[in-house]
């Protein structure tokens, strides 16, 4: 970071000596300046012409992560490995609750029934054995993530799309590995989460 620093100063230093030499009618050749008049140009800096311009460069904001224990930054470690893991079933899961929305809105019950089945075996094909291979904790990011960008909590997701019955049957699995599909995402209880998500700027495709 002081080594960007430096360099970028070195250059604002340099382009600065290049239009006082411009605004005096010095030229020299290029790699060489008159030690006896360098001091001068610097100091004549500041008289410039007011008809010169100085462009404005607006620099992008750069997030600095810093914790005081190697247990936190391994926690950070883990938990950003965690959402990065997870974030493209996310993004499929939060797609899929869209449009089954969207289909509930626009079709009949019927309609809605078998095109929420049909989905359901296409994404099994495609995913299942992929997130049979997460783990525990991997699992429960997943859980979170979808929590946070669907609004609702995966219990009540399932309950909206599946029934009360299913809702029921699929938290008591996941209670057999820890979870609570009930959980709510709190941005304040979360906030290695956010941390890693604001972190991630553009990256975090959701």
């Amino acid at each position: 970071m002081k080594m960007n620093c430096c360099f970028i100063m070195l250059l604002l230093g340099v382009w600065q000596i290049s239009l006082a030499q411009k605004a005096s009618g010095i030229e020299y050749p290029a790699g060489k300046v008159n030690p006896d008049s360098a001091s001068k140009i610097l100091y004549d800096i500041g008289n410039l012409p007011k008809s010169d311009t100085v462009p404005n460069v607006n620099f992008p904001d750069v997030n600095i992560i810093t914790f005081k224990t190697n247990e936190e930054w391994m926690e950070y470690y883990r938990t950003r490995a965690r959402i990065l893991k997870v974030m493209p079933y996310v993004r499929i899961a939060k797609q899929i609750y869209v449009e089954l929305q969207q289909k509930e809105d626009t079709s009949s019950r019927r309609e809605y029934r078998h095109y929420r089945n049909d989905l359901e075996k296409e994404m099994r094909a495609k995913f299942e054995n992929e997130l049979k291979d997460l783990t525990t904790s991997q699992g429960e990011m997943l859980f979170k993530l979808v929590n946070r960008e669907t609004g609702n909590n995966c219990y009540r997701t399932i309950k909206e799309i599946k029934g009360p019955f299913m809702a029921w049957f699929y938290q008591v699995m996941a209670r057999h590995w820890g979870y609570d599909l009930k959980d709510t995402y709190d941005p304040k209880k979360e906030r290695m989460i956010e941390l890693i998500i604001k972190e991630l700027g553009p990256a975090y495709k959701i």
